[in-house]
């Protein structure tokens, strides 16, 4: 049962891994509103991801900037996303090889490293699909808000969730299973044999009875 689990957890941490890196480095995390902007702009295609922002006049032609300051000229929500974003992306990483070197079929560690080695794997990817939901999160918050703000009456776009938010939200449910899989799953099955001692079993000895004779 337990490799069953094992041999699971890494395809989700694997699909968990892709689509991770995919949010973190795709540009569509917002996508203008044909309907809610401006008449005029129905026909231009713009989104805004976290590192890179681009406009489309034409399908298939794409004008993108890095927002187009210094790092430290970002708004501090987007710089906080970044950093979320790549440390989701490390925590994963480091859940797959450690997922990957527990395995059974694998000789790389002895039994019982391998389930400390599990548990490492599960709490990486916990650590890094709970980043990743609360990261795409505070970004969808961020576009409710701006989508109902009185203050963006007048902006010329309104912005809807883009496709990144969505592979973020199942890309870290994903991780999440993932990590409980190898976290919870497999306890107890190394420690409890060791915490008791091996047990032999001796034959009793035969006792001395009336039968043994003394020479002299």
């Amino acid at each position: 049962m337990s490799g069953s689990i094992s041999y699971l957890g890494l395809v989700l941490t694997l699909i968990s891994t892709i689509g991770i890196i995919f949010t973190t480095i795709y540009r569509e995390w917002k996508r203008n509103s044909v309907q809610a902007s401006q008449q005029v702009l129905d026909r231009l295609y713009s989104c805004e991801g976290l590192w890179v922002r681009c406009t489309s006049p034409t399908p298939g032609q794409f004008q993108c900037d890095d927002y187009d300051t210094a790092l430290l000229g970002l708004p501090p929500a987007l710089q906080g996303m970044r950093a979320m974003m790549c440390i989701s992306a490390l925590f994963i990483i480091v859940a797959v090889v450690c997922s990957i070197v527990s395995l059974p079929c694998t000789a790389a560690l002895a039994e019982k490293q391998k389930l400390y080695a599990s548990r490492v794997a599960g709490i990486c990817a916990m650590l890094a699909g709970a980043l990743c939901i609360a990261s795409v999160s505070w970004y969808a918050a961020n576009i409710v808000f701006e989508f109902w703000s009185f203050t963006s009456i007048n902006d010329p776009f309104k912005y809807e969730f883009g496709s990144a938010l969505y592979v973020g939200w199942i890309s870290g449910g994903c991780a999440l299973i993932s990590g409980a899989l190898m976290a919870c799953c497999t306890c107890g099955n190394e420690e409890d044999t060791d915490s008791y001692p091996a047990y032999t079993y001796k034959p009793p000895k035969a006792s001395g009875g009336g039968n043994n004779t003394e020479y002299v």
